[in-house]
Order: structure tokens, then C-alpha cells, then sequence
């Protein structure tokens, strides 16, 4: 993990580090203790650095489980078996919605405390201390789950099953699987501490600013969590958003809880759908109790970290590492690809520029600019899962089309920062627009019939929508700043 980051981390690792090295390389005797907050960082200061470090694992585990979820094929698979795949692959999704509030949430907080927001992460495969089994996009599997598991376990699971899980989730890393709720922990700690972050740093004026339950929460009704969509017990389950605004140092540590508690394993869980540990735990048991051919039969052979970067490992990768990336040398497919990281970065830039607009109150009934943002994140959430249905069913490389499968890059864009300027804002939302149109006549004029024809004529009619919203936004800004009336 990027030593920038690592060298802050001690408080929360719990671990003595080493002040120097005995020649004979035996570890020394003098050992440094972690210190809270650490050197260089102010109480506030070391709560955003872990902040933005949660927000950070998010981004990476809600990723990894779409690209697990959209690995399963419930129409292809055996028919006594379509049932529980397909609740497998709703459940999955339902966790990685419900690590999408969490990522909003976390936003909320760095809000709060005057921290910078935080959508970036790594791209794949990478390593971090906290989530030791590193952030990589594998089709699913009893290891890939194994480590699903853990990483969202709480502190107090044992017995023969949670060790043989533990043994299997350190084999599929090559090392120990910790648990993110221990971030979680630190959180509380430190945030909870007023001699560490006063009461004056919390910006109650800030909400404003931040994300709703009433703005985010569209579809998924409080408290219903586990409830099914139909009578059939193999129907999915509906997904709860948490989703917490923060104006004080009581609803900061509600919002850390509550994230906690659902998936990142604070106590023993007592309902049996409450948390992401649960979910994973009946799915893994599930899946393990299947013979391996039955296993194969419901999981599609999808590239391990694919990638529209032809040059293969990153440079200065360690050669040791066999699970680097998977170049999309199909033609078709690496269009396909790359539709999917514009869309991908549509979905990012919607969420952070929401952030940098207040809630319109004024009309109940419009919507407003921060309203489209809104929407429009929900719209990219829909458009990736039909790019990804695309990618899973589309061969890797050209030279072996009954090879592996394609599926969803997610690569990280150039910069997620967005410019100063309101109007500049939106005019990067036109460059979006333009380069995912440059991209569909491409895709078009190589591979564009059937049900990809249609999808692709959809998408331009909602595009075309949308820039002419924009216009109209960047048309108004203009006539405010030059003194113009606005119609």
C-alpha cells in the first residue's frame, strides 16, 4: 500500500513497529508504540485521513462484489439450480448498493469535518494493510467468497468453521484477511473523542450540502431490509440504504455504527440477513456444499482483472505476482470496455459534483441541478449492469472466442477532480457525453445488432436528453454572470 497512506496507520494496526534492525536481520528489541493521533496529523486531521481511507476500501468492495455478482449466470444454469443463483446474485447486489450508501455516508462525514470528498481508489489488483486479501475483480468462488467473508466478519467468530474459512480466505491472498471493521473501530474511537475532534468541527451548515436518505433512499423503504419482492422464498431481498446526514458529533458516531452494524461486523450479528458477513456466510455454504462441476456450471469464465490497457502488468509490478491483468484484446469487446469506464466515470463525476451543490428546497416539485446529478448517478447504476451483461458475454481475446469472458474493467479515470468552475462542471459532463457518443458510432460500426443495436439507440436518446439539459444549465449560468435575465 502506498507508504503515504501506511505510515498514519499504526493506531489502528495495534502493532509496536520496530525502531531498527539488528545486522543479523532479527528484529530489534526497541520497538516504537502506535500513538493516537499519529505524528504530523491533528485529531481532525488523522479522522479524515481515516475517513477518506474508508471511503477508499468502500469504492474497492462495492466494486469487487458488482464484478462477483455480474460473474453468475441464473439463466444458463442447471434448472433446479436458477433459483438460488439468481437470489445469490440479487443478494450480492443488494450488499454492493448497500456498500454504495455507505460510500455516500462516508462522504457526508468528510463534509461534516471539512474534509476534501473522497471517490478515488486504486485500480485493480492492489494491495491495502487494512484489507490484506487486496482489491481484485474475480469471478466468484468458494476463496474469492472466503475472503468476502472475513474482510466483513466481527471480531468474535470462531470455531471449526470460521478457521477453516480464515485458512482458506489467507491461502487465496497469501496472507492474513483483516477486517474492516477494525477501521470502523479506530473511527468511533477518535471521532467519539472530543479532546481529539471539539464539538466547533462538526459544520452543522454543512447538511445542506450532503446526501439525503429522502435524495438516496429512492425505492428502498426503511426497515425492510430481508423483506421479499414476491411470495416465492427464493425471490431477492430488498437492499436498506444507510444513508446518514451529519451535523454533530452524536450523528457522526450513529453514522459509523450504523455502518458498522451492517456489514463490517460490530458484535455478533442476530438475524440471519442483518449484515454483509451473514449474506456471504449462507452463500458461501451454499455454494460449498455443490460438487466443483456444479460450482463451474453456475459461474461464468470471466477474466480475472480485466483491463483496456494492452501493455499488460503495470511497470515496476512484482514479478512474483502471476495474478496481474487481463488484457481485452477482442476489438469489439475493448469498445465495449471502454463504454463501460466513460459510463463508469459519469456515475463518479454525478456523485461528487452533487456534493458541491446545496439542496434546492425551494420547489418540492423540480427537481433542481442537484436533483438531475441524482438521478442521473441512479441512471449510470442501471446503464453499468447492462454494460456488464454485455462484457461477461463477450471473449477476452479475438484469437479464443470460446475463452475466457471479457467482463467489466471499472477502471479508475484520469482525475476525478472537478474544475473550480460551476459552468466548467457541467461542461465536463458534455465531454462525457461526447466521448461515450464517439465510442457507441465505434461500437456500432463493428458490432452493432440485435439487442446491442437497440441498447446502444437507447442510450443516445437519454444522452440526448441530458445534453440538452446541460445546455441549458451552462445557457443560464451564462446570462447570470453577464447580468442577463434567466427565463
Amino acid at each position: 500500500m502506498r507508504s503515504r497512506i501506511t505510515r498514519h496507520l499504526w493506531p489502528v494496526l495495534g502493532e509496536p513497529v520496530p525502531v531498527r534492525r539488528q545486522p543479523d536481520g532479527a528484529p530489534a528489541a526497541e520497538r516504537i508504540a502506535p500513538e493516537t493521533p499519529p505524528l504530523e496529523l491533528s485529531g481532525r486531521d488523522y479522522a479524515i485521513s481515516l475517513l477518506r481511507l474508508a471511503a477508499e476500501i468502500e469504492h474497492g468492495l462495492m466494486v469487487q462484489y458488482l464484478f462477483a455478482a455480474y460473474s453468475l449466470d441464473p439463466p444458463t444454469a442447471p434448472t433446479a439450480r436458477r433459483p438460488m443463483v439468481r437470489r445469490w446474485q440479487e443478494a450480492i447486489l443488494g450488499v454492493a448498493k448497500e456498500e454504495m450508501a455507505h460510500l455516500v455516508t462516508v462522504q457526508n462525514l468528510l463534509t461534516a469535518l471539512g474534509g476534501p470528498l473522497q471517490f478515488n481508489r486504486e485500480d485493480f489488483p492492489h494491495d491495502t494493510v487494512l484489507y490484506a486479501s487486496g482489491f481484485r475483480l474475480r469471478p466468484l468462488s468458494l476463496s474469492s467468497l472466503a475472503t468476502y467473508v472475513v474482510a466483513e466478519s466481527p471480531e468474535v467468530w470462531e470455531g471449526e468453521q470460521a478457521e477453516r474459512i480464515k485458512q482458506q480466505a489467507a491461502i487465496e491472498v497469501g496472507g492474513t484477511v483483516n477486517r474492516v471493521g477494525r477501521l470502523y473501530e479506530e473511527l468511533i474511537a477518535v471521532v467519539g473523542n472530543p479532546a481529539l475532534v471539539p464539538d466547533s468541527t462538526f459544520d452543522a451548515a454543512s447538511s445542506a450540502f450532503q446526501a439525503s436518505w429522502d435524495e438516496w433512499g429512492r425505492g428502498y423503504r426503511r426497515g425492510e431490509r430481508g423483506r421479499q419482492l414476491a411470495d416465492d422464498p427464493d425471490a431477492p431481498a430488498v437492499p436498506e440504504l444507510v444513508i446518514v446526514t451529519v451535523d454533530s458529533r452524536a450523528t457522526a458516531i450513529a453514522a459509523l455504527e450504523q455502518v458498522g452494524e451492517q456489514g463490517e461486523g460490530f458484535g455478533m450479528p442476530q438475524d440471519e440477513d442483518e449484515s454483509h458477513f451473514e449474506r456471504f456466510l449462507t452463500i458461501h455454504e451454499e455454494l460449498e456444499a455443490l460438487s466443483d462441476d456444479e460450482r463451474q456450471a453456475l459461474v461464468r469464465d470471466v477474466a480475472t482483472n480485466p483491463t483496456t490497457d494492452l501493455s499488460g502488468p503495470d511497470v515496476g509490478a512484482d514479478p512474483a505476482d502471476t495474478e496481474t491483468t487481463s488484457p481485452i484484446a477482442n476489438p469489439a469487446a475493448r469498445l465495449w470496455a471502454h463504454l463501460f469506464n466513460v459510463r463508469y466515470r459519469k456515475l463518479l463525476v454525478s456523485l461528487a459534483h452533487a456534493f458541491e451543490l446545496a439542496e434546492d428546497r425551494t420547489d418540492p416539485n423540480s427537481p433542481g441541478p442537484r436533483g438531475s446529478l441524482i438521478h442521473r448517478a441512479f441512471t449510470e447504476m442501471y446503464n453499468l449492469r447492462s454494460l456488464a451483461g454485455l462484457l461477461v458475454a463477450l471473449p477476452l481475446d479475438h484469437a479464443e472466442p470460446d475463452g475466457p469472458r471479457a467482463g467489466p474493467p471499472f477502471q479508475m479515470p484520469h482525475t476525478l477532480m472537478l474544475p473550480h468552475d460551476e459552468d466548467d462542471r457541467w461542461r465536463l459532463h458534455r465531454d462525457l457525453l461526447d466521448a461515450s457518443a464517439t465510442l457507441a458510432d465505434r461500437i456500432g460500426a463493428v458490432d452493432g445488432a440485435g439487442a446491442a443495436r437497440d441498447y446502444l439507440a437507447a442510450l443516445a436518446q437519454a444522452d440526448r436528453i441530458e445534453r440538452d439539459q446541460v445546455d441549458a444549465l451552462t445557457a443560464a449560468t451564462a446570462r447570470a454572470t453577464a447580468g442577463a435575465p434567466t427565463p
